[in-house]
């Protein structure tokens, strides 16, 4: 009877062996491939985050965002690597509208939404990480200030993913 059971810490151990090993032969984070009728096996890795380790944080860069008004013309620009060329490029845009008049930069932004609501009285601007929220709030504040506002333009300029 002893002889029977002599192997049985052999057999447990080779079962919780056998349960570490839940991907066949692999180890950790990798899963089988091949076998059956291909002839070969081998173990191919499960991919990010597979293994419990974290994804890394993608790396992002700013953009930039301007608009430039020169009474009544309106110049944009967004999607911008730096407030410099943002500030150019609507100044540029600007100029092409303005009838002679010098336009001048309104407002500079970056990784979020600009609105600019126009009214009888001028432009009133707001910018939030939300364009709906921005447009909200840039109506507000010309109603507060003028009458007949109505949004004029409004556009995002989120920061991008690095390649």
């Amino acid at each position: 009877m002893k002889e029977r059971f002599a192997y049985l810490p052999l057999l447990l151990a080779v079962l919780i062996q056998a349960e570490a090993r839940a991907e066949g032969r692999c180890p950790d984070g990798y899963f089988p491939i091949g076998g059956g009728s291909a002839g070969w096996e081998g173990c191919a890795p499960m991919g990010p985050g597979a293994d419990g380790a974290q994804e890394p944080e993608p790396q992002l860069e700013t953009r930039w965002g301007a608009v430039a008004t020169a009474d009544g013309a309106l110049g944009v620009a967004a999607g911008q690597e730096s407030q410099e060329s943002a500030e150019q490029h609507a100044l540029a845009h600007c100029q092409t509208h303005s009838e002679g008049k010098v336009c001048k930069v309104l407002i500079a932004y970056y990784n979020q939404c600009v609105a600019v609501a126009w009214g009888d009285g001028g432009s009133l601007w707001a910018r939030s990480p939300d364009v709906y929220d921005a447009e909200d709030m840039a109506l507000s504040n010309c109603q507060q200030k003028t009458t007949n506002c109505d949004i004029y333009y409004s556009a995002c300029s989120y920061a991008e993913r690095i390649q």
